[in-house]
């Protein structure tokens, strides 16, 4: 009988050595890849927006209410801009006008940020004043010296007296981030703007 030789040779020792160094190096190499993937992850998730608020806290939706809010807001603010604007061309000293253009520039700026989050949250705002508010700029705007400066002051302490109390209530109901930040940073510029038009002096 004729003997089989075996065709399958027993691995030579170092071979054997140098594939299990090569399997620590890769194990190592992956365990070492998916922990740096790991803090990635977790450092992305822990990175704020610009805001100062986690992104999840700026995916909640907009209530009804909100909308409600967006819209007035939007309407006072028009109106605001235009009283700025009148008092700025029409005052007769040169505080009361440095006051209404920095009302109608504040005024322009926050329109422009709350257009911005109507249109994120699909809300449609007022491009204009209402018939009411229209009206009542034109009667201010028919006053001359320092009966139109008394009459423009009142309004506007007034107007942003109304708006600082709506930012207030929205502040406290709203669960949209993006609002809360707009309404937050809002309430504060008025505020100071209410309080130096409580403190100008009228003649």
């Amino acid at each position: 009988m004729h003997e089989h030789r075996r065709t399958n040779f027993a691995p030579h020792p170092d071979t054997g050595a140098a594939l299990s160094q090569r399997l620590r190096v890769g194990a190592i190499a992956f365990a070492l890849g998916m922990a740096a993937l790991g803090t990635a992850w977790e450092a992305r998730a822990q990175v704020p927006d610009d805001k100062g608020r986690g992104n999840e806290t700026l995916r909640g939706g907009v209530r009804d209410s909100d909308r409600v809010f967006i819209r007035a807001a939007a309407g006072q603010i028009i109106r605001e801009r235009q009283l700025g604007a009148l008092i700025r061309k029409q005052a007769s000293v040169a505080p009361l006008r440095g006051l209404g253009n920095k009302l109608s520039e504040q005024s322009n700026r926050l329109y422009g940020e709350l257009r911005d989050i109507a249109k994120r949250e699909k809300t449609e705002i007022p491009l204009d004043m209402v018939d009411e508010s229209h009206s009542r700029l034109q009667r201010l705007a028919a006053r001359r010296g320092a009966d139109f400066d008394r009459a423009a002051r009142e309004m506007a302490i007034e107007s942003l007296a109304q708006e600082v109390k709506a930012l207030e209530r929205a502040g406290d109901k709203t669960d949209n981030g993006f609002l809360r930040n707009w309404t937050a940073k809002a309430l504060g510029e008025r505020r100071a703007l209410l309080d130096e038009f409580n403190r100008a002096s009228p003649r």
